[in-house]
């Protein structure tokens, strides 16, 4: 995306990380935020090395204050905003019983009110310029819920049907919503999955085919394209036939 001013959360690694080296390119201009601002400055550098301009933010998306300070820095310097990538997440807290309300809950400090955060200093800005990108990175778990994951299920279910609002409500403003729903991509995430990941996919490649939706306005994108022919079988499974995930 040549000329592009984009923010992207949740970058210091796994398909933040791969989304910033995608789209690394002359005369386009990152912002790059996460928790760990060692990994930013070392990718700051890797990515200026291409002729990208790029600017980092230590901060976690958690808090709402901080991430309005990070966008409207960036947009300042970058001269406005032209995509909001809303990707940093965290992996399920557990099963219910026997865990803790806190660990469940944070999934969903993470995972939506995160991507709440992210999104609406970008979508203010968007809308006073009458042009812009909102991109929320969910997941193909979204579409229902599997026991032991029901909490990160639970919070990419609710950023999709939250895209689908915002695309209806931003329309007219001239700024386009999209929701990219993955399957298994490796990533910090994924590394401490121990059980079979159907349809893996590396980093790299997953970041071109996000890249691509984007650039086609896709409203919500499935990938790969083997969870789009599954899905709708998934989601009409009889409880009994559901897996159960450890």
């Amino acid at each position: 995306m040549k000329d592009g001013k984009i923010f992207i959360t949740g970058a210091s690694s796994g398909i933040g990380k791969a989304l910033a080296e995608a789209l690394a390119v002359p005369d386009c201009t990152l912002g790059l935020a996460a928790r760990r601002m060692e990994r930013l400055q070392q990718l700051k550098g890797e990515l200026e090395a291409r002729g990208a301009t790029v600017f980092v933010y230590q901060v976690d998306v958690r808090d709402a204050k901080a991430m309005e300070q990070a966008v409207d820095a960036f947009a300042n310097s970058a001269g406005g905003i032209t995509h909001m990538i809303a990707n940093a997440g965290v992996k399920s807290g557990g099963r219910l019983a026997g865990g803790t309300a806190e660990r469940l809950t944070d999934v969903f400090a993470v995972n939506v009110i995160g991507v709440i955060n992210s999104l609406v200093p970008a979508a203010n800005r968007m809308v006073e310029q009458q042009s812009g990108h909102l991109v929320s990175i969910g997941s193909v778990a979204g579409f229902r819920g599997i026991p032991g994951r029901s909490d990160y299920n639970a919070s990419k279910s609710a950023v999709q049907i939250m895209m689908d609002g915002f695309r209806l409500e931003l329309r007219a403003q001239g700024v386009k919503v999209t929701n990219i729903c993955p399957g298994f991509v490796e990533s910090e995430m994924t590394g401490t999955n121990n059980f079979h990941m159907p349809f893996f996919l590396k980093a790299d490649k997953a970041a071109r085919l996000i890249v691509k939706a984007i650039q086609r306005n896709k409203k919500t994108y499935i990938f790969p394209w083997q969870w789009r022919v599954l899905l709708p079988i998934i989601v009409r499974l009889p409880d009994w036939l559901v897996p159960q995930v450890r």
